[in-house]
């Protein structure tokens, strides 16, 4: 603490940063991450027994907190594992089902795949991208609040 307050102090008798910057700049919170999909139908290849898939009856506002940079681990308590398999991969599918209305019993089918990487120097692997296989359903999850 004395040697961070200490090279404050001297570089602000250089007039190159005061201290209240330095604390700003330190103390300033990230702006949440905007959500971001894209829509590939292509991306999408059709597995045996597609259709007969149960999936997992999610609200649109929490398929929202997948962003680019989201830790892979973190989808498990949101989504559960992938439903189609894929174990050790870079990419995840999965078939969610979202409400037509709040309180309805009708539902909407939508696929939505996640696109991992891990850049070079970290340990954790994020997401890059989320892509539906419907503008319906991206339109839907964006929407959301």
């Amino acid at each position: 603490m004395k040697t961070e307050f200490l090279a404050l102090t001297i570089l602000s008798g250089f007039g190159l940063i005061s201290p209240a910057a330095a604390v700003a700049q330190k103390a300033s919170p990230q702006p949440p991450a905007t959500y971001v999909a894209s829509v590939d139908p292509s991306a999408f290849h059709k597995a045996p027994l597609e259709h007969k898939k149960l999936g997992v009856t999610v609200s649109p506002a929490s398929v929202r907190l997948i962003t680019p940079g989201v830790d892979k681990f973190s989808i498990y308590p949101l989504l559960g594992p992938p439903h189609f398999g894929e174990g050790i991969t870079r990419r995840w599918n999965y078939v969610l089902f979202f409400p037509v209305a709040p309180g309805s019993t009708e539902r909407v089918r939508c696929r939505m795949q996640i696109r991992f990487e891990r850049q070079r120097g970290r340990y954790s692997v994020t997401v890059s991208e989320v892509i539906w296989q419907e503008q319906s359903c991206a339109d839907r999850v964006a929407a959301a609040n």
